[in-house]
């Protein structure tokens, strides 16, 4: 029964991955009904999508997580964090300029490390709701919903992300699907 809830939240999870494909196309739709030029409506989708990705990754970095894992640590472990934060924040500068001297085609670099990251965050996210679920019915169901209500956010910047970095809607829809199934490995590692 637990891990049957996971691998349902997890199969959720994967089906809010449509959501940024989804919102664009009701936002097409309705820029139409209202006479605006398609150019103009897409414009705007990204532009709105691109800032609601920032602040979610900049708000849930600054005010949750680093916070959450500098809180009751004692002054040589804060000194230890911090620098294995300084050193991801490099590593990831570090992995973008690889990337850029790598890229050979049409699709940015940035794209190809959004989708990577995607599907460690996709991972993590599954981790977490098996654990949930593994404590009890009430956990699951509010890790359950606590991930599907970040995932929304998420991934409509996403979209606005792979579209800016060269993916046709068919393949981004494919590879952020494929990104997000790594949610089912965290919840089989968790198990």
């Amino acid at each position: 029964m637990v891990v049957s809830s996971a691998y349902q939240a997890a199969a959720l999870m994967s089906v809010i991955s449509f959501a940024g494909a989804l919102v664009f196309v009701g936002c097409g739709r309705l820029a139409s009904k209202f006479g605006i030029d398609d150019a103009k409506a897409v414009s705007f989708f990204d532009a709105t999508c691109l800032t609601l990705a920032a602040a979610a990754m900049i708000g849930d970095a600054c005010l949750h997580l680093i916070p959450e894992t500098f809180e009751g640590t004692d002054e040589e472990t804060a000194d230890r964090y911090g620098v294995l934060l300084v050193t991801g924040v490099v590593a990831v500068l570090a992995f973008e300029k690889i990337c850029d001297a790598c890229n050979t085609g049409t699709i940015e670099p940035f794209g190809v490390a959004n989708l990577l990251v995607e599907g460690l965050h996709n991972f993590a996210d599954g981790m977490a709701l098996q654990v949930a679920w593994n404590l009890n019915r009430e956990a699951g169901v509010a890790t359950t919903i606590a991930v599907a209500v970040h995932e929304l956010p998420q991934e409509l910047g996403d979209f606005a992300v792979l579209r800016r970095a060269g993916f046709a809607t068919g393949p981004l829809l494919a590879a952020n699907f494929v990104a997000s199934l790594t949610c089912f490995g965290g919840v089989a590692l968790a198990a």
